[in-house]
């Protein structure tokens, strides 16, 4: 995973005029108990304990705490536990109808008190921005998730500004730049459609602020990246939420957007995102017709690690074709590149791209041709060091090593494997991953005599029935 190393500047935080705080129905519950914020936070933390629920640390539980307090939504993982905690019901603590934020406002004529929506300052914004960017760089999987519920609830700064007027300065618009390199790393580790719904909503802040603001030919430019780049994201996390359809829709935008920009590479990544997806769920030798025409509109200004990722979707397509010798092409073109890439000048969106995943690919590509042999050291090597908090990927790459194993006969193996898969597949809440899971259950049926299999064959059963 890459850390996040630079944030851009924010402005001064205008003050929110006519807004006084109210004691809202979570805090008068947690004052009810005669508890500090800090006993709260002790006594959430030891009934997840009891409970085997991951939570975010103490630290950042107080700070969010405080932001429930004052009307920030609640994510729906913590709104079960502190019910339970309180004994209340969701009602009693404000839940479901915090998107009215607190904050009493009258009417100058009537006196009737109604609820007021609280404003994000550009300094809420900000902090917010700052413990995503923590939690990301330490792999805190519970903050991750926390924070990523707070940022569907927070108001986005392209929104705030352009309430201000239609003139606004480059720090915003480095602001919308450092935005998507957040939604990107942020991407490892939530699920696909927490993932889709975060993208959605950045993409049409953003492409607002296109639409509305007065802009220099440079902010133009730099936006209409932005927007291809999340548009390029969003047809990812889109079809990982099994959203097909909606995913071509933001690739067909997202060309527009990065050929506007004058961005070829960009626009060889989104075309070739769209070859593999058509390859997985469509045409497989259509996939490999697109993905050889983004390459070539982009190999002239693409990095070398740019045309790497490119070519592995070429090798990608026609592993899925069957062409063992086009394929091994292309894996050794990958492998050409790859060895000259220079990561300084690489764009951001390739930033995942490494040696592990070079192989993993590889080794993707074997199994689909039905090389097991060749297959299998690959993908063995490269997810025994991977990173265990990246579920979703663990899944898929796993999923694909218990396939050797079933070709190889080794079926004991095969369904320990897949066992694992399934365990974190439950967690990765992903379309691409049930559908290897179902794959897999396939496969080892024809071996439900041997008893590791028929484990995890009555294991995936209760699973399916659950969901």
């Amino acid at each position: 995973m890459g850390v996040l190393t630079s944030r851009p500047s924010g402005r001064s935080p205008r003050k929110v005029v006519g807004y006084r705080p109210m004691t809202t129905p979570l805090q008068a519950a947690r004052h009810a108990r005669g508890w500090s914020q800090a006993r709260m936070v002790w006594e959430l933390m030891r009934l997840a304990k009891r409970k085997e629920m991951d939570v975010a640390s103490a630290v950042s539980l107080k700070t969010q705490l405080s932001r429930w307090e004052n009307g920030h939504v609640t994510p729906d993982y913590y709104q079960a536990l502190l019910c339970e905690l309180l004994g209340a019901a969701p009602g009693e603590l404000g839940f479901g109808i915090q998107d009215l934020r607190s904050g009493p406002a009258r009417e100058a004529n009537s006196g009737t008190a109604l609820i007021a929506k609280r404003n994000w300052t550009r300094d809420d914004i900000s902090s917010l921005s700052k413990s995503f960017d923590e939690a990301i760089s330490t792999s805190a999987l519970a903050d991750i998730e926390m924070l990523a519920h707070e940022w569907l609830s927070a108001d986005k700064p392209q929104l705030v500004e352009l309430n201000a007027g239609r003139q606004i300065g480059d720090s915003l618009v480095a602001t919308a730049e450092y935005r998507v390199l957040q939604l990107r790393r942020a991407d490892d580790f939530v699920s696909g459609r927490t993932s889709h719904t975060l993208v959605q909503q950045e993409l049409q802040a953003t492409t607002k602020l296109l639409d509305e603001a007065a802009l220099t030919e440079d902010q133009a430019r730099r936006l209409l990246t932005a927007t291809g780049e999340l548009a390029q994201l969003a047809a990812w996390v889109a079809a990982d939420a099994g959203l097909y359809k909606q995913a071509a829709r933001y690739t067909e935008g997202g060309v527009l957007a990065a050929h506007a920009a004058d961005n070829e590479a960009l626009t060889g990544n989104i075309i070739s995102t769209l070859s593999y997806q058509l390859a997985n769920t469509g045409n497989p030798r259509q996939a490999a017709l697109l993905a050889r025409t983004a390459y070539a509109g982009a190999r002239h200004s693409a990095t070398a690690t740019t045309k790497a990722l490119l070519l592995e979707r070429v090798a990608w397509a026609d592993a899925k074709s069957g062409d063992l010798v086009s394929c091994e092409r292309a894996l050794g073109h990958v492998e050409e590149n790859f060895n000259h890439a220079r990561p300084a000048d690489d764009p951001d969106w390739v930033y995942w791209l490494n040696r592990e995943e070079i192989d993993v690919m590889a080794g993707r590509c074997y199994t689909e041709l039905k090389q097991p042999a060749k297959a299998e050291p690959l993908l063995r090597n490269a997810t025994s060091g991977y990173d265990n908090t990246l579920i979703r990927e663990n899944s898929l790459y796993l999923s694909w090593l218990a396939e050797d194993y079933v070709l190889l006969n080794e079926i004991d193996l095969a369904a320990e494997i897949a066992t694992n898969v399934l365990e974190l597949g439950s967690r990765a809440d992903s379309a691409r991953t049930d559908e290897r899971l179902r794959h897999l259950a396939r496969l080892l049926r024809r071996y439900k005599d041997v008893l590791a299999v028929t484990s995890f064959l009555d294991q995936y059963k209760s699973l399916s029935l659950q969901t």
